[in-house]
């Protein structure tokens, strides 16, 4: 590791090389996904300085220009003197949430909508979404898709946006049931049933050979494998026991909020929110999604 970055933070030389460090492009990766996710640049300032992950040999503390400055390099998509450390999409959601930050204008946020405002992502393409208030505009705030190629425009009051999805969240905290993810389909299992009959034939009927049974019950495990999500099941689990603690009221809850919502998607007369387990919950009819087949990271300044 250098005293002084000469070399950007990320990449070092070895042989006379340019290549990259495994540990601090670790650390890239994480800052872009935290920030995706709602964190301030001083909230992971402050998270490396405090675990003392070191930026250069002799220096530890982290500032917000830091990390905005590593946010914006360009140098870890990979060009002909660096390799790519950051996927673009990563990348892309990460500007696109620094420009959402950017454009909101804080001196009229309440506290409310200071905790909300940086994980509200566009319900049509999931980028995050930039808001401004105006007396000039009819419900006063507009909310803005940062996709340029979205670029969706949505009019909703800040008691509306909050109203909505207090709703929701209280239809959770109400049953949290609709924090599970869903069983497979009646038609999954009709078709592993047909699988399995279909085995057993071959093996009875001695024609099929050794090789041709071996795959066959491998396609049925991986199958049935692929429908095992011990995982997400324990996070469910994990979310359900941290809001059964939580207290709420008849106002906007912080707490819950944070604990349970990592984005709000936000759409013409439409408001849904998306669990910290990736369980999409609309705020008209209460219906649950499983997100993970979304294809958007779901991801959330001062």
């Amino acid at each position: 590791m250098k005293k002084n970055r000469y070399i950007p933070f990320g990449y070092t030389m070895r042989n006379g090389k340019l290549v990259i460090e495994p540990s601090e492009a670790d650390v890239i990766r994480n800052i872009y996904e935290d920030y995706v996710n709602g964190a301030t640049l001083r909230e992971i300032a402050e998270r490396l300085t405090s675990a003392g992950v070191p930026y250069s040999e002799k220096m530890t503390d982290w500032g917000k220009a830091r990390v905005a400055r590593i946010i914006e390099n360009t140098k870890y998509l990979g060009d002909s003197e660096y390799d790519k450390i950051v996927d673009d999409s990563l990348f892309s959601e990460a500007v696109a949430a620094k420009k959402a930050r950017q454009i909101s204008l804080p001196g009229d946020l309440g506290p409310e909508i200071a905790a909300v405002k940086n994980r509200v992502r566009c319900l049509a393409c999931g980028y995050p979404m930039s808001r401004r208030s105006s007396k000039r505009y009819k419900t006063a705030t507009v909310w803005t898709c940062t996709n340029p190629e979205c670029g969706k425009k949505v009019g909703i009051s800040d008691a509306d946006l909050l109203s909505s999805v207090m709703r929701i969240m209280a239809r959770i905290k109400k049953n949290d049931a609709l924090l599970d993810k869903k069983a497979p389909a009646d038609g999954y299992k009709e078709e592993m049933t047909e699988r399995i009959r279909n085995f057993n034939d071959e093996v009875a009927s001695g024609s099929a050979s050794e090789e041709r049974l071996m795959r066959l019950i491998g396609e049925i495990a991986c199958e049935e494998y692929e429908k095992i999500d011990s995982s997400s099941e324990h996070a469910s689990e994990e979310l359900k026991r941290k809001i059964r603690r939580i207290v709420i009221w008849d106002t906007f809850s912080p707490e819950l909020f944070d604990a349970l919502v990592q984005s709000v998607r936000l759409g013409e007369g439409e408001t849904e929110i998306i669990t910290k387990n990736n369980i999409k919950i609309g705020g008209k009819d209460g219906s649950q999604e499983d997100t993970e087949k979304d294809g958007h990271r779901d991801t959330a300044e001062e």
